[in-house]
């Protein structure tokens, strides 16, 4: 077996734990483990002992100075963790130390030069695979639920074994209506993550009927934040086309109307689509809206969890400090995409989508949610690699 297949069968298997599968695991002291993030563990050490053996290291421009920009806001955190204390779990501090610190590591240094190898047609191959699947099992499951009242559990597999039995416990509930999970256990989860690969499934998928079953998944999260998402992505990339835009998102109004009409009406606590959408309290979220108390340069609060709105969560525990460090960590990806050339235009939709929505409901601290987002980031500035014989590609 030659090392370009190894590197398939390795990113496949990464595919399978992260995206198909990413809440199976188990935990220790109340912290998660997942086959996933034990996954990205051991190809850190099988890339640091490559890296070893050869002696070489040899990393990007663009991937060394968007990892730089990582380092101010972890060490600030640190700092404000030293000085300030800490009101949050044990589980979130390791979470917050993997997401800002671990990850970033690791995929802008150490998994870049392994991405780079993998022909460039593989990965979009794969990944659109990967979205249709967990989306059409997301469908089934959804229709499972509501006709039979019960999710498909299976321990280690599709759901953290110490979790088995909690998934309506997970804010998955409409009323009585359950949102759409597939294996990722939370609706919101769920959407956010897909989204940041909706761009290269969009873009690279042939098939009308999946693209259909795709936004239909993404529909039933019954998630403001993802059918916001959805339409800043079809903004972004119909811009210039107003007519198409148009029509599409008529398309889609019709299905949610539909939706109303034979589900929301009867089983939301709204009481009706008009009122779910219009809803005075954003989920909830009004209230750290409220608790927003001035400005602060480093913050008004003592540093517990990130909430739904990432931005003004940052911005109340770790001040007028803490976001700027935070958005000069997450947007330096777009800022040197745009400003630089041949880059991937759809990686950097799926980033920008990601930010955007971090405006509503970000998952920030979920597992996978900042796996996928350091995935396309990376991935905005991995040139494109021709398979080696050409010829069978031809038309």
């Amino acid at each position: 077996m030659n090392n370009e297949k190894i590197r398939e069968y390795l990113f496949f298997i990464g595919l399978l734990f992260l995206v198909y599968l990413p809440k199976g695991g188990f935990k220790i002291a109340g912290i998660p483990f997942t086959w996933g993030y034990l996954y990205l563990g051991f190809l850190f050490l099988l890339l640091i002992t490559i890296l070893l053996e050869k002696k070489t290291f040899f990393v990007q421009s663009k991937h060394l100075i968007c990892y730089l920009a990582t380092l101010p806001f972890v060490l600030y955190f640190s700092l404000n963790l030293i000085f300030r204390g800490y009101s949050g779990s044990l589980g979130n501090l390791v979470a917050f130390y993997v997401s800002f610190a671990f990850l970033p590591l690791f995929f802008y240094l150490f998994l870049s030069p392994f991405l780079k190898k993998i022909e460039y047609g593989f990965i979009e191959k794969k990944i659109v695979q990967a979205v249709f699947l967990v989306s059409l099992y997301g469908v089934l499951l959804f229709i499972f639920k509501q006709v039979t009242g019960h999710y498909i559990e299976i321990p280690y597999v599709t759901v953290n074994a110490d979790d088995l039995g909690t998934l309506e416990g997970k804010y998955n509930m409409r009323g009585s209506l359950y949102k759409l999970i597939s294996t990722y256990n939370n609706g919101n989860i769920f959407g956010v993550c897909i989204l940041m690969l909706f761009p290269i499934f969009h873009q690279k998928n042939t098939s009308k009927i999946k693209l259909m079953i795709v936004i239909l998944a993404l529909i039933l999260t019954l998630s403001r934040t993802v059918w916001l998402g959805l339409l800043f992505y079809f903004i972004l990339i119909y811009k210039d086309s107003i007519f198409r835009l148009i029509r599409i998102y008529a398309l889609l109004g019709l299905i949610l109307i539909v939706i109303g009409t034979f589900f929301m009406n009867r089983y939301f606590q709204y009481g009706s689509l008009s009122g779910f959408i219009l809803d005075s309290k954003l989920g909830g979220r009004i209230e750290q809206i409220r608790q927003l108390s001035g400005l602060s340069f480093f913050g008004s609060q003592t540093f517990k969890f990130i909430e739904e709105i990432v931005y003004i969560s940052i911005f109340k525990q770790l001040g007028f400090v803490g976001i700027l460090l935070f958005c000069l960590s997450f947007f330096m990806p777009v800022y040197i995409a745009i400003t630089t050339k041949n880059n991937n235009f759809l990686y950097l939709v799926g980033c920008m989508t990601y930010l955007f929505v971090c405006c509503s409901d970000g998952c920030m601290l979920y597992i996978p949610t900042l796996v996928f987002f350091y995935f396309v980031s990376t991935m905005i500035f991995i040139s494109r690699i021709e398979p080696r014989n050409k010829t069978s590609h031809k038309k």
